[in-house]
């Protein structure tokens, strides 16, 4: 094996493509024509697994990088803060939420200043709540007192 980032995201595509597979056995898939509900999920396995068994073929032909280290921290930032949106949203509505996220993934990132994370957090919330609330109609809580 020359590229073990190939390699290993091969095996991924596989593994979801054959997973797929597995899940939408039961669905009929129909014809050309005439597609069921199976039709659709089916061809998208079989295009990851396709996408799968090229890169993997690919990682034992192709020299690549060494995969590096991840950064745990930022990583369990992030679930924290998709974990606090989840948490927040019907107690303190959907402003103060997008905020939250904001400011736990601002730490994540690093090289941000705290005026920055400031200053995306207040926009997001800000466009969060025009897009959903207003543009879109969602009966989300924008505060909740």
């Amino acid at each position: 094996m020359k590229d073990h980032r190939d390699f290993w995201s091969g095996v991924l595509f596989i593994a979801f493509g054959c997973a797929g597979l597995w899940f939408g056995r039961d669905f009929p898939v129909g014809t050309l024509s005439r597609m069921g509900p199976g039709f659709f999920p089916i061809m998208m396995s079989i295009a990851l697994i396709a996408t799968g068994a090229f890169l993997l073929v690919r990682s034992l032909a192709v020299a690549g990088e060494p995969i590096e280290r991840s950064a745990l921290w930022p990583q369990l930032l992030i679930l924290a803060a998709i974990v606090a949106f989840g948490l927040l949203i019907e107690r303190v509505g959907l402003a103060a939420s997008v905020v939250a996220v904001a400011v736990i993934s601002g730490v994540a990132a690093r090289g941000l200043r705290w005026f920055e994370v400031a200053a995306l957090a207040l926009a997001m919330a800000a466009f969060s709540v025009v897009l959903f609330v207003y543009l879109l109609g969602q009966p989300i809580p924008v505060w909740v007192h």
